[in-house]
């Protein structure tokens, strides 16, 4: 049985869950965003957000669209792990997942990871070390890292751990 759990937040005590535990799980002002972003632009009935669970509990949370700015490309916008469960595989385990489950539609997985985040490390070796490098609106350094969907799904679930 797989861990891995889609949720459509349907009301605003799921919505709170999810993004209470985006709050206690990073200190990184852009990834506190998450509620704000997927609540004004209409996706929480319209993308899932993959959660990690451990029992009943949030361990792991993925929150992606796909085919929003280009056309047959999965976009993560968010990926966090809970503090006590990091090295663990379950970014990995997440990202798999939704790679796996949209394999058959989509063709590239696109992130960017602003440079002070935890996800930079994270990304560079799951793309390794292929990236580019651009200044956001903010005027910090954001990593861009994209690659097929195959490519991708091919090269982690050949990869012992991360």
């Amino acid at each position: 049985m797989s861990n891995i759990k889609y949720i459509f937040a349907k009301n605003t005590q799921e919505k709170f869950e999810l993004m209470e535990f985006v709050y206690k799980n990073t200190d990184s002002f852009i990834m506190n965003t998450f509620g704000y972003v997927w609540e004004n632009r209409g996706w929480w009935d319209k993308f899932p957000i993959a959660t990690y669970m451990l029992g009943d509990k949030i361990v792991g949370l993925h929150a992606f669209t796909v085919d929003t700015k280009a056309p047959d490309t999965i976009k993560t916008y968010y990926i966090i792990t809970g503090k006590s469960f990091r090295g663990m595989g379950i970014g990995k385990k997440l990202i798999m997942d939704v790679l796996g489950e949209y394999s058959k539609t989509n063709k590239k997985y696109f992130v960017n990871s602003e440079e002070s985040s935890d996800g930079v490390k994270f990304f560079k070796h799951l793309f390794e070390n292929n990236f580019k490098i651009e200044i956001n609106e903010f005027d910090t350094v954001d990593y861009l890292f994209e690659d097929s969907v195959s490519n991708l799904y091919n090269r982690l679930n050949n990869e012992k751990k991360i």
